[in-house]
């Protein structure tokens, strides 16, 4: 290096102290800029304006997320009712077409051998226990429904009495599902149907009991001619 350069060292040593020296004041800078308590008072004003609208917003989403949380289980809710009114419509039309099994209380009516009782005579006790309330009859452990036929047939010897085309044998058990004490007096009313069986010698058996089971039908209703009828 020639004596006219040997300047430029400490020259260039001063400029790098002095690069050094700016650069950590820019950094102290900026860290008092960042320092709330170092900020206008016009900025502070601007960041919390900001942060409540924020907080507004955030409280809003927050409502309208429990909003839709309440309708979603106002809507569960809705439809479990729904379905557990459907459940119990259909379980009703289950005991009105015979189509369950079901126990309850009721009145059971015993005609025994050799009555001289006719088909039409079963078919009246059966109509006084539906009117007298029954919820439920079987004759002989058959449901009765809308489908139930009471008949004649014959052979060369004797005529005898057919439910649903098949004979029915004697002792002959009609049981009906119901308040035990409404049904025994809707069949022995005065001048009712019991009394008219007894003048014919027929003297059906009335028993109340607590608790009767009565058997689905055997084979439910097939419709092969009968469609639904669609509203417009």
């Amino acid at each position: 290096m020639t004596p006219k350069d040997s300047w430029r060292l400490p020259l260039t040593i001063v400029f790098v102290f002095l690069g050094i020296l700016l650069s950590a004041q820019f950094q102290v800078q900026s860290r008092l800029v960042s320092d709330l308590s170092m900020q206008k008072t016009e900025d502070l004003i601007t960041m919390v304006r900001n942060l409540s609208d924020k907080r507004l917003q955030l409280e809003t989403e927050l409502i309208d997320a429990q909003s839709k949380l309440a309708s979603i289980r106002s809507s569960r809710a809705d439809e479990k009712k729904i379905a557990e009114n459907l459940t119990a419509e259909l379980n009703k039309l289950a005991i009105v077409n015979g189509t369950q099994e079901v126990k309850g209380p009721g009145l059971k009516i015993t005609i025994p051998a050799n009555s001289p009782v006719l088909y039409v005579d079963i078919v009246s006790i059966i109509n006084e226990l539906w009117a007298a309330g029954a919820e439920a009859i079987a004759v002989n452990g058959n449901r009765i429904n809308l489908y139930t036929s009471f008949y004649y047939a014959e052979t060369e010897n004797y005529m005898f009495i057919t439910l649903n085309h098949k004979p029915l044998y004697f002792p002959i058990i009609i049981e009906a599902i119901g308040n035990p004490n409404t049904l025994e007096k809707g069949l022995t009313l005065p001048g009712g149907i019991i009394d008219n069986l007894i003048l014919f010698h027929i003297e059906p058996q009335l028993e109340q009991v607590e608790e009767l089971t009565l058997p689905a039908v055997i084979n439910e209703p097939f419709f092969s001619e009968a469609v639904e009828v669609k509203n417009n």
